[in-house]
């Protein structure tokens, strides 16, 4: 952003040749980008000498500016949503706006931290009926991430859990997704 490095200079390699472009934490100028930062950002990963099969933005929660705008850049938006009040309510915010707003019709949904299978569609089912009340889109249910120790021990170590955990439930999980 500030021009200092390139996008290309700033990638990092992360697991199973999965390129990585890290956020900086708790860097004021990253939250509530202007509309003209987004495009750009968004139009550097364009002009990338390197190819890109699929790019995943993970953006905060919530409804800033940024996030908004990278969700409309996306050919795809995936919400990912744990089973409490305020990420529920997140997750049903940022899907009335995108739809209301932007026209987006068509949201994948990943539960987070889920005791159980059971648990993430349940999760899935009450926000559904949340959006199939008042809104007018298609939520499809991509599965639910069981939060595990091994998850936990590979967020505090600053590792991908696919890597320092690759037989946890929680890496088997990401594996298959």
């Amino acid at each position: 952003l500030s021009g200092e490095r390139s996008l290309e200079e700033i990638i990092v390699d992360g697991p199973a040749g999965v390129k990585i472009v890290p956020a900086a934490s708790g860097v004021k100028n990253l939250l509530n980008l202007e509309a003209r930062q987004v495009a750009g950002i968004v139009s550097a990963f364009s002009e990338l000498s390197q190819s890109i099969d699929t790019l995943i933005i993970d953006t905060a929660a919530g409804l800033s500016t940024d996030v908004v705008s990278f969700a409309r850049a996306a050919k795809e938006v995936i919400v990912v949503v744990c089973d409490e009040p305020a990420s529920i309510t997140d997750a049903y915010a940022l899907i009335k706006v995108l739809n209301r707003d932007h026209g987006v019709e068509r949201f994948r949904i990943l539960a987070n931290m889920v005791r159980s299978i059971r648990e993430g569609y349940d999760l899935f089912n009450k926000l559904s009926r949340a959006t199939d009340r008042f809104l007018n889109v298609s939520l499809d249910y991509l599965g639910g991430i069981p939060h595990d120790e091994s998850l936990r021990h590979a967020v505090q170590k600053q590792r991908a859990v696919v890597d320092a955990y690759p037989s946890s439930r929680s890496a088997q999980t990401f594996k298959k997704l």
